[in-house]
């Protein structure tokens, strides 16, 4: 997490958004910063780990269940973080980059609001 935060602008009004669902993901989430997401999968060892460390969490806490749960948790936070609604995600026409772990992509905000997934390098 500190590697991908040090690559971008220290100036940089970026958000990170960060899922996961195991004991490993707790010690990136704690370098998230209060303008950060974090999303827990209810019921699993993050969800846990950040019920009963709370105080020492920064970022916002949306926590999912399922698929259908975190496509909708998803999409609230990107309306929140493109502008607390002003332009949001499902109602927008114009394309929008992402920055992901692999690097940047565009999407169809409108037309095609989630991108194909990216391989991730073992």
């Amino acid at each position: 997490m500190e590697r991908i935060q040090k690559s971008v602008d220290a100036a940089s009004e970026k958000k990170y958004i960060y899922v996961g669902d195991g004991n490993g993901d707790f010690c990136p989430s704690l370098k998230l910063k209060d303008k950060d997401f974090l999303m827990p999968r209810r019921n699993f060892p993050l969800f846990d780990l950040v019920s009963k460390n709370s105080n020492h969490i920064k970022p916002e806490v949306h926590a999912w269940r399922n698929g259908e749960e975190l496509y909708d948790v998803m999409l609230h936070i990107m309306n929140k973080a493109i502008g607390e609604g002003k332009n949001s995600v499902s109602s927008c026409t114009s394309t929008r980059s992402i920055d992901c772990k692999l690097g940047s992509i565009s999407i169809d905000v409108h037309n095609n609001p989630l991108p194909s997934a990216l391989p991730v390098p073992p």
